[in-house]
Order: structure tokens, then C-alpha cells, then sequence
């Protein structure tokens, strides 16, 4: 049965539609309807199809050339233009006019509809009225599928795009006449083309909805205020996102999910590039970070660094090294101590300025910039209650890991941030020295600034050397306790991190008083050790703080 543009007129499925011109050539066959996105459209028309155009396709040819590619239409019997004037430009008045005038030397009918009217709709229409069901799918599949990938689908729009982004989903809009989001694995929104429909949540009760076409897809349908239809995108196992259509102004119809599949395929496409792109820079972001830290740029490169990191020569930063250890008897992470700290990972990174953060296996280098007005002292409770926060969550879930934390020294720009990076490296080598020597062993924040003298020790690798500075009388206690088994240093540690106190030793290392009374005496008798010699107490201390750092080298 012959479908012609009087049919389509008098169909009262779309009352905005306005003939403005061919009113003596309406009984026009029409056999096809296609959009008008590139210049040389008529290269590609079979013949009696209907035109869309906005007229955009044109916006970057010269008016001779605009003739050339209408008269070019004239051996494909077109039976009627749709025309949307998108743009009043002056430019486009006079397209419009000349399109007009062709049209009428061509009798052919020209139909106008106004902004708000999508081409999409007309178009399933007229496709539903002219072949039979599958003919339609299968020709709407090939027009959605041009639209998306001749427009540039697949290889302009950028998921981090504003601009590239709200295009993609207009014209996915249009397709579906439904409002579509998408959203990230944590149900984020990340674009939407309706601001009111930026809250999304899979509902327990949502069902496996499989369209009646031929697709390798499926659908989750739930209804919530309205009918919705999500599809989970998985990109390589490694992030999910969720694409969803609400049934805000129509039924989603079998074409719609035609469009559906076609949406689907290029989106996917786009995310992974926009992924591998992100990746790519904050690869490069990582590797001139890390070499700035590790001094091996030229001056030059890190000129190039510090505007990626947007550091300033004046600034006063310091490098703080955030390091997680398994605190099992392995010395490894398991499975499950892994996931946790993934949980937990998330939620830090969530707290800190991410130009400023690189983070790898086990652990997250921050460079921090001192904020206006800020002292130390609350850029060092800053630290406590992130380091307690992360921890607690990983207690909770008896993760047995460690979150420590290294601080390096303030230096002014980024030329010697490589010193406050090497400060902070070693605060944490030397963390379980600080806790022996502190008598804490929950110390898990450690600042170089505070090492003091200490630091001298932890430059020196020579055991021989480290030994010669190890007063004789605490070598002798060492050389004893070796041979004896017995717990003498331990012990003289304690009583010393204790102020020389017996009781306090005593309720630390839960050993009955009279013990530790027992053990100093015996240090006292085979040292000569004078524990009321201030200077050689002062010696002695700094003596078991060295035979630390050889047990860590």
C-alpha cells in the first residue's frame, strides 16, 4: 500500500508539522526517510525518500556549492523535504530561501516543524507505515547506527566533555523522546539531560528485561516514580557504569530499543576511550610527579612538572607518605585485606586535593601545599584524624593492616622537593625503630622534623661503625643478653622510655615489680651501669635508639 506525504500530513500524529510549500504534490510516494548530515547527501539517496534537514550539514559549504549538491538531488525524485530552522542567522535565511525556491522549481512539498519536534519520531513513523515490522527494524537499525557514527559518536564525544557530552545526549534524547543518565558504579550522576532525574538506585525487586529484537543485551526494568529501563555497561572488569531511560513522555516501543542497541554500542566505545585517555594523562601525571620527587628532571622539565602539579616557586610544601603493611605473621597482603583496602583507599583519596596524589600498590605520596593562614599544628591534627579514621574503618573490618604515616620536611618550591620526599621515605623506613625507642608501638604518624639527632644514625649503613658509637657498658648488657637469652635491653628500653621508673616498667611489660627490680640490679652488676649518671643515662639512650636502627638495617 502506496504511504504518501498527504497520508503523513493528514495521519494527525504530528499536528506541528506546517506545509509550506508543494501544496499540488502531496500525493508523493514516499519509499524512505533519511536524515541530511553530510554535504554530498545525494550520493547516498536511493530514491522518493523523504529529507530531513536542519540544515546544519551545510553550515561549512559556500552557497554556489549548496546550489551544486540540491541540483544534484534532481535525478532522485525526492518526495518531500522536513525542514527545522535551528538557526535565524542571516546565513541560513538565505540557505532557507534557496532551498525553498528549489524546491518549488522541483514541485516538491516542504514541510516545516518547529525546534521542540525531533526528526525521530516522524521518522519510526513513517519507516512502520511503509515496510513491513522486520523491514523497519532492520532500517531504523542502519539509521540510528549512521546518525550515531556519522555524527561523530564513536570518535568525537568525551564522556569528560561538557560540550561533546550534552551533544551525544541530546541527540540520544531525540532518539528515545525519554530522558537517559548515566551513572557510575557508586550510582554518581554522571550526565543527565534532565536535572530532576539525577538520583538513581537499583532496586532489589528490578527485573531481567530482554527486548523482542535481536540483540546481545539485556535490560533491568524497575519501576520507581516512573518506568525504567538500565543497562550495565562493564568496561573490561575493571569499572561499571549504568545507563538509564525513564519513561518520562512515552512507552518505550520495539524501534526505541533499536536505537537502544545502537546507543549502547557507541557509548561503550566512548567510555573506554575516555578511560584510556584519562589513564594515559595521569600515567604521564604519575611518571613527571615521581621524577620531580626523585630530582631526575632538568630544570626545564621541572618547570613543566610544577605547572602540572600547579606548584609555585614560593610555595612551602612538604611531601607526606601514607604506607599500608599487612601486620599478619606473612608479611603479605591477603585477598581479603586487599578488598578492604580498596574500600578504604577510596574513601582517603575522597579526602585529599587530587592534583596534589599518586598512589600505587601500598602506598599514596601527597604532596601537600601549605594552605593560607594554616599552622603546623593543623596540618599535623589534619594528618591524625585521617590516619585514625582510615584505621578504625580497617579495624572494623579486622583488615590487620597497618595505615602509617611518613612527614617530610617544609621546603619553599619545588626545587628541593626531592629532600622532603627523601625525609618522608625515611620516617617510615624507621617507624618500628621510633615505636621501639618511643615505647609505642601504636606510633603510626611519624614527622622527620621531630627525629632530631636520630636522623645522623639512619645515614650511617655500617653495623661496625653504628657499634662503635654504642657506649661499652650498653654493648655489654647486648653482648649478654645474646648469649644468655635473657631480656636485659628490652627491659633497660622500658625502664628508660619509663623515666626510670620500676612500677610503671613493671605494669608495661606485665612482669611482677620485684622482676624488674631483679633485672636492673643484674645490668647494674655485669655493665658497672650508673642509672644517676645523667650523661651516661643520655648515652646509653641514644645507644639503644642505634642498636634499633641495626636491627632495621
Amino acid at each position: 500500500m502506496r504511504y504518501t506525504v498527504k497520508d503523513l500530513l493528514e495521519s494527525g500524529q504530528f499536528p506541528e508539522m506546517k506545509l509550506i510549500s508543494g501544496e499540488s504534490e502531496l500525493n508523493r510516494e514516499i519509499k524512505g526517510a533519511r536524515l541530511l548530515e553530510v554535504a554530498n547527501m545525494e550520493c547516498f539517496l536511493s530514491g522518493d525518500e523523504i529529507l530531513f534537514t536542519s540544515l546544519k550539514a551545510y553550515e561549512n559549504v559556500d552557497l554556489q556549492e549548496f546550489v551544486k549538491h540540491l541540483e544534484g538531488l534532481k535525478k532522485k525524485q525526492i518526495s518531500a523535504f522536513i525542514v527545522k530552522r535551528d538557526q535565524q542567522t542571516e546565513l541560513q535565511r538565505i540557505r532557507f530561501n534557496i532551498l525553498l525556491q528549489y524546491a518549488k522549481s522541483q514541485q516538491i512539498p516542504v514541510i516545516e516543524i518547529p525546534k521542540t519536534l525531533y526528526y525521530w519520531g516522524i521518522i519510526k513513523h513513517i519507516l512502520t507505515h511503509i515496510y513491513d515490522m522486520e523491514t523497519a527494524k532492520l532500517t531504523y537499525f542502519k539509521t540510528t547506527h549512521d546518525s550515531l557514527e556519522g555524527r561523530g559518536g564513536g570518535t568525537t564525544y568525551l564522556v569528560d566533555e561538557k560540550d561533546s557530552v550534552e551533544k551525544f545526549f541530546a541527540l540520544i534524547y531525540s532518539m528515545l523522546e525519554n530522558p537517559v543518565a548515566l551513572y557510575d558504579e557508586e550510582y554518581e550522576c554522571l550526565h543527565s539531560n534532565d536535572p530532576t532525574l539525577s538520583e538513581f538506585t537499583m532496586k532489589e525487586d528490578a527485573e531481567v528485561f530482554v527486548p523482542n529484537i535481536i540483540t546481545k543485551y539485556q535490560y533491568w526494568h524497575q519501576k520507581r516514580e516512573q518506568s525504567e529501563y538500565i543497562h550495565k555497561i562493564d568496561v573490561f572488569g575493571y569499572r561499571t557504569f549504568y545507563l538509564v531511560v525513564t519513561e518520562q513522555n512515552k512507552k518505550m516501543e520495539t524501534l526505541d530499543f533499536i536505537a537502544l542497541e545502537n546507543i549502547v554500542v557507541v557509548l561503550r566505545h566512548i567510555i573506554m576511550r575516555s578511560l584510556m585517555e584519562k589513564n594515559i594523562a595521569k600515567y604521564y601525571h604519575k611518571d613527571i610527579a615521581y621524577r620531580l620527587l626523585n630530582g631526575t628532571l632538568t630544570e626545564l622539565e621541572k618547570e613543566e612538572a610544577a605547572k602540572i602539579l600547579k606548584l609555585e616557586k614560593t610555595d612551602e610544601v612538604r611531601v607526606v607518605i601514607f604506607r599500608v603493611i599487612p601486620n599478619n605473621d606473612e608479611g603479605k597482603f591477603a585477598d581479603k585485606q586487599r578488598k578492604e583496602l580498596e574500600i578504604a583507599e577510596k574513601m582517603f583519596l575522597h579526602l585529599l586535593q587530587k592534583d596534589y596524589v599518586i598512589h600505587n600498590t601500598n602506598q599514596i605520596i601527597y604532596i601537600y601545599k601549605k594552605h593560607i593562614g594554616e599552622t603546623k599544628q593543623e596540618f599535623r591534627k589534619k594528618l591524625e584524624v585521617l590516619q585514625s579514621e582510615v584505621q578504625e574503618q580497617l579495624d572494623q573490618k579486622d583488615a590487620k593492616i597497618d595505615f602509617l604515616v611518613g612527614i617530610g620536611k617544609k621546603v619553599i618550591g619545588y626545587h628541593d622537593i626531592k629532600e622532603s620526599f627523601v625525609d618522608a621515605k625515611r620516617a617510615l623506613d624507621y617507624i618500628n625503630v621510633v615505636r621501639k625507642v618511643v615505647g609505642d608501638s601504636k606510633r603510626s604518624i611519624v614527622d622527620c622534623s621531630k627525629l632530631g639527632f636520630f636522623q645522623v644514625f639512619t645515614e650511617i649503613k655500617d653495623k661496625k661503625k653504628l657499634w662503635s658509637y654504642i657506649p661499652e657498658s650498653l654493648q655489654i648488657v647486648y653482648e649478654y643478653d645474646k648469649k644468655k637469652k635473657k631480656e636485659l635491653i628490652d627491659t633497660l628500653e622500658c625502664f628508660m622510655n619509663n623515666n626510670q621508673s620500676y612500677k610503671r616498667t613493671s605494669t608495661e611489660m606485665f612482669v611482677h615489680y620485684r622482676t624488674i627490680m631483679y633485672r636492673m640490679k643484674k645490668i647494674e652488676e655485669i655493665s658497672g651501669m650508673d642509672y644517676e649518671n645523667v650523661t651516661e643515662m643520655l648515652a646509653v639512650r641514644n645507644g639503644l635508639i642505634i642498636l634499633r636502627i641495626m636491627e632495621a638495617l
